[in-house]
C-alpha cells in the first residue's frame, strides 16, 4: 500500500520538476564519471569512458524513474526493435543530408573554400571518432527519452520540443559552452532529433542524425583545427573582414533555416496526428 501510495504521489509530480530531476542527476552522474573514472583510463580513452559510463548512467538513471512510473522501458521507446538499425542508418543518412546541405549553402553563397587537410589521416583515427556513438547515444537516452515523453505527455509534442531544446542547450553550456553556441547549435538541433525521436518512436534515428552530424563536422574540421579532419573550410588567403563577416552570416541563416524547417516539420507531425484522429473518431 505504501509502495502504491509514493506511486500515485510521483505520476502526479509535475514533469517539468520530474524531467529537472532527472537531468540534475544525469549531469551529477558525468561529474563523478569525469572526476572518479576516465583518470583511471589511459587519456586517449577518455571519450569512449565518458561515453560508455555515461550511457550506463543514462539507463540506470531512467529505470529508476520508469520504475517509480510503474512502467516499462518500452512504454517509453528504450527496447531493441526490428527496424532499430534500420532507424539508426537512416539517422545517419539523414544527418549526412543536413550537413551536406549547411556546407553546401557555405561554398555557395560566402567565400569560403574547402580544402584537402594535411593530416596523415588513417583508418586508426575512425575507430578513435567512434566514440561518438556512446557519446550521442548518452545524450539521447537523457533528452529524448523519459524526460521528452514525459514532457509531451502533459504539455504536448510542441512546448515539449521547446522545453526540451532550452535543456539541451542549457546542459551544453554547463558543459562550457558560451551561450550563443549553445542556443544556435545544440538547441536547434534539439528541434531536429526531437522530431527524429517522436516520428520513428524511438532514439535509435535521432542517435544516427547525431552521430553523422558530429563526425561530420570532425571529418571537414568544423570543430577548429583537428587531427581527424580530411578537409577544413577555409576563407582564401587576405579575405577581408567583410567576406568573413559574410560567411558567419550565411553560417547563422542556414541554422535559422534548419529551425524553421524543424519547427514547420514538427507543426506538420501535430496537424497530420490531430486529423488522424478526427477520422477515426468518424
Amino acid at each position: 500500500m505504501t509502495l502504491k501510495f509514493n506511486q500515485i504521489k510521483w505520476i502526479h509530480f509535475n514533469p517539468i520538476l520530474k524531467s529537472l530531476l532527472f537531468w540534475i542527476l544525469f549531469l551529477f552522474s558525468l561529474f563523478l564519471i569525469g572526476v572518479f573514472i576516465c583518470p583511471i583510463f589511459p587519456a586517449q580513452w577518455e571519450r569512449f569512458i565518458y561515453g560508455i559510463f555515461g550511457t550506463m548512467a543514462a539507463i540506470g538513471i531512467t529505470w529508476v524513474f520508469v520504475k517509480w512510473e510503474g512502467k516499462l522501458f518500452r512504454d517509453y521507446n528504450l527496447v531493441w526493435k526490428r527496424n532499430t538499425l534500420l532507424n539508426f542508418s537512416m539517422g545517419l543518412f539523414i544527418g549526412v543530408i543536413l550537413l551536406l546541405f549547411i556546407i553546401g549553402l557555405l561554398v555557395l553563397f560566402s567565400d569560403i573554400e574547402m580544402v584537402a587537410s594535411t593530416n596523415n589521416w588513417n583508418i586508426a583515427q575512425l575507430f578513435w571518432m567512434l566514440a561518438i556513438i556512446p557519446l550521442a547515444l548518452m545524450e539521447e537516452i537523457a533528452f529524448r527519452s523519459y524526460a521528452f515523453l514525459e514532457l509531451k505527455h502533459r504539455y504536448g509534442f510542441r512546448l515539449s520540443q521547446w522545453l526540451v531544446a532550452i535543456a539541451f542547450a542549457s546542459y551544453h553550456i554547463i558543459q562550457g559552452w558560451n551561450i550563443s553556441t549553445a542556443f544556435f547549435g545544440p538547441a536547434i538541433w534539439a528541434f531536429v532529433f526531437g522530431l527524429g525521436a517522436i516520428y520513428s518512436r524511438g532514439i535509435a534515428l535521432p542517435t544516427g542524425i547525431h552521430v553523422a552530424l558530429n563526425i561530420g563536422q570532425q571529418v571537414f574540421g568544423m570543430q577548429g583545427e583537428n587531427s581527424n579532419a580530411i578537409w577544413f573550410l577555409k576563407h582564401p588567403e587576405g579575405s577581408s573582414a567583410e567576406a568573413i563577416a559574410r560567411t558567419d552570416q550565411v553560417g547563422f541563416l542556414a541554422q535559422i533555416l534548419v529551425l524553421v524547417l524543424a519547427i514547420w516539420a514538427t507543426e506538420f507531425y501535430i496537424r497530420k496526428n490531430q486529423l488522424n484522429l478526427k477520422e477515426s473518431s468518424l
